[in-house]
């Protein structure tokens, strides 16, 4: 990109994992982009699974949300057995507990044979009267008809789904990288969220830190030239990705790369996590990326979905990497992050994951938390560094 300034504002997508809320075209192309840049990253093992994604067996549609409000008016999570399961987990907030809580607890009811026939649990709302979930849940109730679900007189099926990812590129309070000139906001970066983003707050960031980064970059333009472009970068990266274009197909097949990519990051680095499964994850997505990158894609770039296909799987497979160094880093249950191996909080001092593209792959190292306004009460103070927060 030749520009005076450049905002990095793809908005994330998970859609490396096989349940996702969001559209199959986000693929976290902007967090591989900044990696691929030699940007520094933050937290990328923070991926938020929301508890109630609808299940519709057969349609791309499994994953889409049925949101909070619908538990906080009180609707209740059954698993297969009809048991309100959330009192095992939650006793006192029950379904209104903590997003990363509630689809841990519904993920483990599935795991250990207490779901539904779909491989999910039930949502009901139907005791609250179906004139009030039809008045308070409009879009709710619609999608849930469109697929032949009456969610205002009879329970849903719903499971776990991949959400948002709270980690991404390191920024700082004005949004600037660390490459001058380039910009980043919105879910492209890590850090607003901590370890468990809140219900609404991901629109809020978007909002508060597009205005602060538009403001920003109106100022840092201002009088500056466009900085001279770099032809010879710019011609080996876009003989980069024209390398498939026209090549003969491989032995193997773009969509069960895909297939592949999306079952084993669910199954060792989705809910439920632990060192060996996420080391196993990461020999296998080093294969699968070595595979996708020799693979060919017919005809030429002009309305080529294949091509794009492949693009997002080089993204896909970058993220992915990203996310199981990080979460092989964090030796503890935190949040949105939880392993069977380390399955509380450690004690010491909070500690942020950090990873950049290096030599041999991903460099990952930690740095600790400033506390400058609160502190969690079981959290011991760390140092403010110098010239430094958080």
């Amino acid at each position: 990109v030749r520009a005076r300034a450049t905002l990095l504002a793809m908005g994330g997508g998970p859609t490396m994992y096989k349940v996702v809320a969001c559209s199959a075209d986000k693929a976290a192309d902007g967090i591989a982009l900044a990696y691929r840049a030699g940007l520094p990253l933050r937290d990328m093992e923070m991926i938020q699974f929301h508890p109630t994604g609808l299940v519709v067996p057969g349609s791309l549609m499994t994953g889409a949300l049925l949101e909070e409000g619908l538990r906080g008016a009180g609707g209740r999570l059954l698993n297969g057995r009809g048991e309100r399961f959330m009192a095992r987990y939650d006793p006192e907030r029950l379904e209104r507990s903590t997003r990363d809580l509630v689809a841990r607890a519904s993920f483990t009811e599935i795991l250990e044979g207490r779901g539904t026939p779909n491989g999910g649990v039930w949502i009901d709302v139907s005791h609250l009267g179906a004139a009030a979930v039809e008045r308070s849940f409009r879009g709710m109730v619609k999608r849930c008809r469109d697929f032949g679900r009456d969610l205002a007189r009879e329970p849903v099926e719903v499971a776990p789904t991949t959400h948002f990812m709270m980690g991404g590129v390191v920024v700082d309070a004005r949004c600037r990288t660390a490459i001058e000139g380039l910009f980043a906001a919105g879910e492209d970066t890590g850090g607003v969220h901590g370890a468990n983003r809140l219900g609404g707050n991901g629109v809020a960031e978007s909002t508060v830190f597009g205005g602060i980064a538009g403001d920003v970059m109106a100022e840092f333009v201002a009088g500056r030239a466009a900085p001279p472009l770099e032809a010879a970068a710019l011609g080996a990266a876009a003989r980069e990705l024209a390398a498939p274009l026209g090549r003969p197909r491989a032995a193997a097949d773009l969509y069960a790369l895909v297939r592949e990519l999306r079952e084993l990051m669910w199954d060792r680095a989705g809910l439920v996590r632990d060192g060996a499964g996420l080391a196993a994850a990461a020999r296998d997505v080093e294969r699968l990326a070595a595979l996708g990158a020799t693979l060919g894609v017919p005809g030429g770039p002009a309305f080529s979905v294949a091509w794009q296909d492949w693009l997002n799987f080089r993204s896909q497979t970058t993220a992915a990497r990203l996310i199981i160094a990080s979460a092989l880093a964090r030796r503890e249950s935190r949040g949105a992050h939880y392993r069977t191996d380390f399955p509380a909080p450690a004690r010491g001092p909070l500690y942020s994951v950090r990873v950049r593209a290096g030599d041999g792959g991903p460099v990952v190292w930690t740095e600790p938390v400033a506390l400058t306004r609160a502190r969690p009460p079981d959290a011991p103070a760390a140092p403010v560094a110098a010239g430094r927060g958080e």
